[in-house]
């Protein structure tokens, strides 16, 4: 065995010492939040306009109304959770809690590898290693500091488990609005393109005429009118 296939195999022996749960931990979190971020993003124009969502939403106003207002608590909130995961001893805690209190195994567990740079899954048998090394970090708390951490990372947990299930609720009206603007978009990006070609093959619209400039023409006589609104 050379020198750097014994590094990689201590290495991956050694991974139960920095023990996370799979689906619970802060880059796990972040990930999540980033992606229901970016979907509340994608279909942030359709709150400005109570026709657009209407409409989006097949003309049912009830339900427009009660995802509008879901919506704007749970894009708030979002924002918001990223206070609570930079509050006091969460970005030192949390990931070693979960592990110390036996947190998880079901889902699986993962250990950092220092030779791979990533986490990787632990086997059964060494979950019993990895909560006795959290549990290690974890008890170097004054009893004082210990309960202030167990309650930001409940709170973090707690908060993250509710904006899940929320966004779970709105996730088949989400979908139809992410839907909708990717057809919007679409439609932007084809209009820039014939545009680029309009201008050019009429010398920057010099002449008014010509297949080029017809099309365009045509392409912008198909936009909704409630595109030119917003």
């Amino acid at each position: 065995m050379t020198a750097e296939e014994t590094k990689q195999y201590k290495a991956k022996n050694l991974r139960y010492k920095r023990p996370i749960v799979q689906c619970m931990n802060l880059d796990f979190i972040r990930e999540r939040i980033d992606e229901m971020s970016e979907v509340i993003y994608d279909v942030q124009w359709f709150m400005d306009d109570e026709d657009n969502l209407v409409n989006a939403l097949d003309g049912d106003e009830d339900e427009a109304y009660e995802f509008k207002m879901a919506f704007s608590d749970l894009a708030a909130e979002l924002e918001n959770f990223e206070e609570d995961l930079r509050s006091e001893y969460v970005p030192d805690c949390f990931d070693e809690l979960f592990p110390a209190t036996g947190y998880g195994q079901a889902g699986g567990w993962l250990g950092w590898d220092s030779y791979e740079q990533d986490y990787y899954g632990l086997q059964p048998y060494e979950y019993g290693w990895a909560q006795k090394e959290a549990e290690k970090r974890i008890c170097r708390l004054t009893k004082n500091e210990l309960l202030q951490a167990i309650g930001a990372c409940l709170r973090v947990y707690t908060a993250y488990m509710a904006l899940q299930y929320r966004y779970d609720c709105l996730d088949a009206s989400l979908k139809i609005l992410q839907e909708k603007n990717m057809e919007r978009l679409k439609l932007i990006k084809a209009i820039d393109e014939q545009y680029c070609i309009a201008e050019e093959q009429s010398e920057h619209f010099k002449y008014n005429y010509g297949k080029a400039v017809m099309a365009f023409d045509s392409m912008l006589d198909q936009v909704p009118q409630e595109y030119w609104i917003q």
